[in-house]
């Protein structure tokens, strides 16, 4: 059975936080914008995000952090596999707690055009998923072992493959709790946000940025394949 964990292709968070909290007004805060948006991407935190967004309830965009975390679990940690719920809920709330780690800070905003805006963002980048590769990468040597090896042994193919299946997500939220419970942080890095006013009068980060930005504090441009 082939391993489904797809380490070396860890996206970036579903940018579905950031679609659903939009800004408007005549003297609109990029800064604290931004500032919500990533309080809400990494920490869950809706009280900004509630002030640029008054018509939306508390719990519908707790419900859009939630589908993003859902979402990154599902495309990045489960993906091709076939797993309970339980377990799903068990690595959600494991790379909530993690995501609640990451150390930001939100600079001034440079208005560059009439409705348009930079935004500074000090990120210190974490090796989680760093260490999180290198750890599925040694598992995986001893399963294929343990596989070719006839470790396995189920009364039919299929309970074989399950066998392996729970073996492979269990080792696998062991090893990201690991990594978690030990995060490093590297030297600060300033990224910058771009933010401006669509057709419809609604600010909204350039999708590019917000993409990169995730992608360096999570350090994921480092493990690409």
């Amino acid at each position: 059975m082939k391993r489904s964990i797809k380490v070396s292709r860890i996206c970036a968070l579903c940018m579905a936080v950031m679609i659903c909290l939009s800004g408007c007004g005549k003297d609109f805060d990029a800064a604290g914008y931004v500032q919500a948006i990533l309080d809400l991407t990494f920490q869950g935190d809706i009280s900004r995000a509630s002030e640029f967004m008054e018509e939306a309830s508390g719990e519908s965009l707790m419900r859009a952090y939630q589908d993003s975390i859902d979402r990154f679990v599902a495309a990045n940690i489960t993906s091709g596999m076939e797993i309970g719920e339980l377990k799903t809920t068990r690595f959600a709330d494991l790379v909530s707690q993690m995501f609640m780690t990451m150390r930001y800070s939100v600079g001034d905003a440079d208005q560059t055009g009439r409705k348009e805006y930079e935004v500074s963002v000090d990120i210190w980048p974490a090796d989680v998923f760093i260490r999180f590769r290198q750890f599925l990468v040694a598992d995986s040597v001893k399963m294929a072992e343990k596989i070719e090896a006839g470790e396995y042994k189920g009364a039919t193919e299929e309970e074989t493959d399950q066998m392996i299946l729970n073996d492979i997500v269990n080792h696998a939220y062991e090893l990201l709790d690991t990594a978690c419970m030990d995060i490093g942080f590297g030297e600060k890095e300033t990224v910058v946000l771009r933010v401006n006013a669509g057709k419809g009068q609604e600010y909204s980060v350039d999708e590019d940025d917000m993409d990169g930005l995730i992608r360096k504090i999570l350090r994921l441009d480092e493990i690409q394949g």
